[in-house]
């Protein structure tokens, strides 16, 4: 036989009340966005439970309560490795490493917290399994309807805790100077034991064994009489660490920092693309203009306004009457097909009308540049 369907369709306490109203015999799963818990009925009664079926809750809470030696442990790990039907905490109790009062008040307690845990579930699903026995059976019968008003009770008083102890993930460090005398109880000295400053509240539900509301409800009093802090540090320094760094650097001597949480490397910003128009362009020379307009020379403008020249035969001129600032001249070169050119106007004439001209020297000057 099979009990399945969805927790919004059914309740968790009308399920459980179902059950013991029936008097089954085996065990209720529930699942949850791969969260799998379990609790184990046995006649209508609870036996045992599991808010995580990966973990060894009974045989962790046996351990963090200091009622198993190290050598009862790593005897009955060997056991439960050949045998893995068998629970841990059933078998240190079939190894005698504890005594029956002690295995059935320690899977009372477990079996509690894992009910408030589920009742915690607003959405899921469940299936019970009939005859489907519990591995971890030492004995502990629980009525139904008590489990369900404890958990209730502390549904109601969750919230309240929670003021105190803000987040599972925040880490719990002890204070250097208490509110008074220290009175602690057994329990609460087992918890502070794995205080350190860096683990987490997290961390203290694994390491005792116990489950999340018995911690929290222990660190919420310890937190009321200044005895713990439990407050999410973003920076990752520790208080104390932090004081005494200050006081170093008045005595001249370094004291190690703290590691702070690694954070993921920051990627290199991508460079700014470069604009295509400066926002300043680089100032520009205008063109050099001469000083004085330049007459453009005869033969040059003669070559550029003939097309494209035939191929070319080296002559010497020996005419001597070629205008000044031709490119005639001994080493010259000229088409063969060139039209003859007009020679320019003498002169001679212009020379000899001023007076102020030195007219030989000129025409030795002359003679010379023609001879170039």
């Amino acid at each position: 036989m099979r009990l399945e369907g969805t927790l919004d369709a059914f309740s968790l306490p009308d399920i459980f009340q179902l059950l013991s109203y029936t008097k089954k015999t085996g065990t209720l799963h529930l699942r949850r966005d791969g969260d799998h818990g379990v609790v184990h009925l046995r006649d209508g009664l609870v036996t045992g439970g599991r808010g995580d079926v990966s973990c060894q809750a009974l045989g962790r809470r046996m351990v963090g309560s200091g009622l198993v030696s190290d050598e009862d442990l790593a005897e009955a790990v060997e056991l439960v490795l050949d045998n893995p039907s068998a629970g841990l905490g059933k078998t240190l109790l079939g190894q005698g490493s504890l005594s029956e009062d002690d295995a059935t008040r320690v899977a009372t307690e477990q079996a509690t917290d894992a009910v408030f845990e589920l009742l915690r579930w607003e959405a899921g699903e469940f299936a019970f399994v009939v005859d489907e026995a519990d591995p971890d059976d030492v004995g502990a019968k629980l009525a139904v309807e008590e489990v369900v008003a404890e958990g209730r009770r502390r549904l109601e008083t969750w919230q309240t805790l929670l003021d105190k102890v803000p987040s599972v993930d925040a880490p719990v460090s002890m204070t250097a100077a208490p509110d008074g005398d220290a009175t602690l109880s057994r329990e609460e000295w087992t918890l502070l034991s794995f205080v350190d400053g860096r683990r987490t509240v997290r961390d203290l539900v694994t390491l005792s064994g116990n489950g999340e509301y018995v911690v929290v409800s222990a660190l919420a009093a310890l937190a009321q009489r200044g005895l713990v802090q439990v407050v999410e540090r973003t920076d990752g320094v520790d208080p104390l660490l932090q004081r005494q760094q200050l006081l170093a650097t008045l005595e001249g001597r370094e004291v190690p920092k703290a590691a702070a949480p690694s954070k993921p490397a920051r990627r290199p910003a991508a460079e700014a693309p470069q604009p295509v128009i400066p926002d300043r362009p680089e100032p520009f020379s205008s063109e050099r203009q001469p000083d004085f307009a330049e007459q453009p020379v005869p033969a040059m403008a003669r070559f550029a306004a003939q097309p494209s020249p035939a191929p070319m035969t080296a002559t010497v001129s020996t005419s001597m009457s070629a205008s000044v600032g031709s490119v005639e001249g001994a080493h010259a070169l000229k088409p063969d097909t060139a039209p003859a050119v007009a020679p320019a106007p003498a002169h001679s004439g212009l020379i000899d009308r001023d007076p102020s001209v030195n007219k030989s020297l000129l025409l030795r000057l002359i003679a010379g540049v023609r001879g170039l």
